[in-house]
Parts: C-alpha cells; sequence; structure tokens
C-alpha cells in the first residue's frame, strides 16, 4: 500500500439516488405481486376494454373473426405491466450500482452529483410501461407508441445511459492522468 491514506469504506450514494432506487424496487415487487395476484382480473378488464374499441384496434367488429387480434391486444397490455415489474427491479438495481460507483470512483467531485442525479432519473423510465399496460386495451399500441417512448423511454432511459457513460468517460480520463481517488 501506498503512503496516501485511503478509505476501504464504500461511499453511501446521495439521498436522492436511493430514494429512486427504492421507490423502483417498490414498484417492481408490488406490480409483480399485483399481477399474480389479479392476473385473471387484469386480463378480463382488458379485454372488455378492447372489445368496446374495434375501430382503435383494427377489427372486423365481430368476435369470432377478430378473436386472435382481441387475445393479441390483450397480451401486449399485460406485457407491458409484466415490463413494469421486470424494469422497476432492473432499473432499481442499476441505479443503485451506478450511483455507488459514481460517488466511490477516483473522479471530480464535481462531476458526481450532476451523475448521481441523471442516473437517478432512469426511476421516470418503467411507469411509461405502467401508461402503456394501462391504455393500450383504450387508445391502441400505434396511438401510444410514439409519445410513451418519447416522454418517458428516450429522456429517462437516456439519461441513465449518459450517465453510465460519463462515469465509465471520466473514470478512464481519470485512471489515464493517474488521479488518486478523492475524498471530501
Amino acid at each position: 500500500m501506498s503512503g496516501h491514506h485511503t478509505s476501504d469504506t464504500l461511499r453511501r450514494p446521495p439521498t436522492i439516488a436511493l430514494i429512486a432506487s427504492l421507490c423502483m424496487f417498490a414498484i417492481g415487487a408490488s406490480t409483480g405481486g399485483l399481477l399474480v395476484r389479479y392476473q385473471d382480473a387484469l386480463y378480463a378488464a382488458a379485454r372488455r376494454e378492447i372489445v368496446k374499441r374495434p375501430d382503435v384496434h383494427g377489427f372486423a367488429g365481430a368476435e369470432v373473426i377478430d378473436e386472435a387480434r382481441i387475445a393479441e391486444v390483450v397480451e401486449q397490455s399485460n406485457n407491458a405491466l409484466r415490463m413494469l415489474h421486470v424494469h422497476g427491479l432492473g432499473v432499481g438495481m442499476l441505479i443503485l450500482l451506478v450511483t455507488l460507483a459514481i460517488v466511490n470512483v477516483p473522479i471530480p467531485e464535481r462531476f458526481k452529483q450532476g451523475l448521481c442525479v441523471l442516473a437517478s432519473l432512469g426511476a421516470l423510465y418503467p411507469p411509461g410501461w405502467l401508461v402503456l399496460g394501462w391504455l393500450i386495451p383504450t387508445w391502441g399500441v400505434a396511438r401510444l407508441r410514439g409519445p410513451v417512448e418519447w416522454v418517458f423511454f428516450v429522456p429517462f432511459g437516456g439519461a441513465t445511459i449518459v450517465a453510465i457513460w460519463g462515469t465509465l468517460a471520466c473514470y478512464l480520463l481519470a485512471l489515464l492522468r493517474g488521479r488518486r481517488l478523492e475524498r471530501p
């Protein structure tokens, strides 16, 4: 070990990151439980709304003819809710791990807060799946895809991606410059 004093303890991510991560864990876990418990009721409710709107989903108007397409649209709605479950848990882990890395790598302190905020904005990505799951039966996938992508997925998923690449770039530069881990 060199003559420089370093601590072997990890620094804690900022409160915003911990709250964002824990919210995602709570949403992901709760959604999973709700999907198991209310799977049949959710399927029936989605199907009921879809059948009322043959024009939205491009049906012929006869249930017997449209049954396969009805089942497909119901499944799209259910899949979106399953994606909320999976992305809630996954994004929660991603925020926690990325912000833990950010506050513990040797990059300038002035960058750490901004990178942690960008990573934490990823918590606003999974609610897009809730919007899709909730509204597909009444509005249809075609009408929702673009707005949901541009309101939820692109900006908030993009913020997290920028945080990850930004952290990597700062860390690689720090390594190239031979910087030591900064401690407050």
